[in-house]
């Protein structure tokens, strides 16, 4: 070897270097037999979705001709598209807790439902990136919040706000309060008008829920302002997700390259001030 002219011993290693690759196992490559959750869904034909059974407008909900529409549903529909597959929508999910339970003992695909990232759930499913991220925020008694002013600022007496306060029962926002608010005493409600229908008759103090739907609250009945106060809590952030089954880490990875190929760069009042132009981009891709 040592007599060679050094142009071939520079093609004798570029050779030995190419084969070296070549003999790569296949495995390797990634392919849709490493990916079993995608594999499911394309040899079934039909992607499987779960979805909280109460419409929550602007995200999932019935419109006047009772299809199923909102930022949510045209998200995965459009992603099922892509794949070429059916579409079916599982709204058998009592609480949004369900919607999680039926992704992780494979009776659904995936789950989206305006899902709060959460430790708990994410122990027990994988989750996408936050394809929108929600401010946490307040509703509060007017009359009430002045009953305990004391000569403070609104602010001040928030920041130290006592009484009862409402969450909707098994849901995030129950371990959110006890975190944010352990000084206030929680009541659950099964749904989000029974809480506020007890806000209003000053059963509670406060509502407490992710910034889009304290907004909507006011947005759906402007008289709603003159009874109630909406506060935003800033850098206190309330990540939503697509839940997925645990061994989906390829769909993970696709339908996040879905997600980011969207551009949506979603918050709350884009999807509740600019919700048409949010679907039109959707559809567009």
């Amino acid at each position: 070897m040592k007599n060679l002219p050094f142009s071939i011993i520079c093609l004798l290693c570029c050779v030995f270097t190419l084969s070296a690759f070549a003999a790569q196992p296949a495995a390797q490559i990634p392919s849709v037999a490493q990916a079993p959750a995608l594999a499911k869904i394309l040899n079934r034909g039909t992607l499987r979705v779960a979805m909280y059974h109460k419409d929550t407008p602007p995200f999932y909900y019935h419109d006047a001709q009772g299809t199923l529409t909102g930022v949510d549903v045209e998200l995965i529909r459009g992603f099922a598209d892509k794949l070429g597959v059916n579409l079916i929508f599982d709204r058998s999910a009592k609480t949004l807790n369900q919607a999680i339970d039926m992704v992780a003992e494979d009776k659904a695909d995936l789950a989206i439902c305006k899902l709060s990232i959460t430790f708990d759930r994410a122990s027990r499913v994988l989750f996408t990136r936050p394809y929108i991220r929600l401010r946490k925020g307040l509703l509060v008694n007017r009359i009430l919040l002045q009953q305990q002013l004391n000569n403070r600022s609104k602010i001040e007496t928030i920041q130290t706000l006592q009484g009862k306060l409402a969450v909707i029962g098994n849901s995030s926002y129950v371990g959110y309060a006890r975190q944010r608010f352990s000084q206030m005493t929680l009541v659950p409600y099964p749904n989000w008008q029974e809480a506020i229908e007890a806000l209003k008759a000053q059963e509670v103090i406060a509502a407490f829920r992710d910034e889009a739907e304290i907004k909507k609250v006011i947005v759906d009945n402007k008289n709603n302002a003159m009874s109630l106060l909406t506060v935003v809590l800033e850098k206190d952030y309330d990540p939503k997700g697509i839940a997925l089954p645990p061994n989906g880490h390829f769909l993970r990875a696709l339908l996040e390259s879905y997600l980011d190929n969207l551009s949506l760069e979603l918050n709350a009042d884009k999807v509740l001030f600019n919700y048409d132009d949010v679907i039109n981009q959707i559809h567009r891709y």
